[in-house]
């Protein structure tokens, strides 16, 4: 193993892995080779840590985990920001230049938020859309995946 040998839990496996990701991506000057290599290494030790702490592992689902790494591998080119709060995945800025590539990958407006958002199809889901990204955030955790810098005009 090269990228996952200090890891003792599946919390710190999917930190590692979004730091990993980020940092090795080819639009960061990483490679798809190293990508492949990573996603290989997150398969191995998932499935070890699984087996040991069989409490935690029912919080963490495979499958899940592989659905919203193959949608942000898609979408981590993309000018925007993405956020992952509980099992969803949240899109923000400029997002007009890609709203149809979002749309053709299962993404959903929310007018409310101002914000794309997409989840398992399979997934039930309950909102009266009153819910504020805050409230989402506080009770489902939220993790930074891309954040893309705004520039602002300065007008002489």
């Amino acid at each position: 193993m090269m990228y996952f040998t200090d890891i003792h839990s599946l919390e710190e496996l999917r930190k590692e892995y979004k730091r990993l990701v980020k940092e090795n991506h080819p639009d960061n000057g990483g490679s798809e080779d190293a990508i492949k290599v990573i996603n290989v290494e997150y398969e191995i030790t998932f499935k070890v840590l699984a087996k040991a702490d069989t409490t935690n592992a029912r919080k963490y689902d495979m499958a899940a985990d592989e659905q919203i790494r193959d949608i942000i591998n898609i979408i981590i080119n993309f000018d925007i920001n993405i956020e992952i709060c509980g099992s969803w995945i949240w899109v923000s800025g400029n997002t007009y230049t890609c709203k149809d590539d979002l749309k053709s990958n299962g993404f959903h407006w929310a007018s409310k938020k101002k914000m794309w958002y997409w989840h398992d199809p399979e997934e039930q889901t309950r909102s009266n859309g009153k819910t504020t990204m805050d409230d989402i955030r506080n009770k489902y955790g939220s993790e930074t995946i891309k954040k893309v810098e705004t520039k602002m005009c300065i007008s002489a």
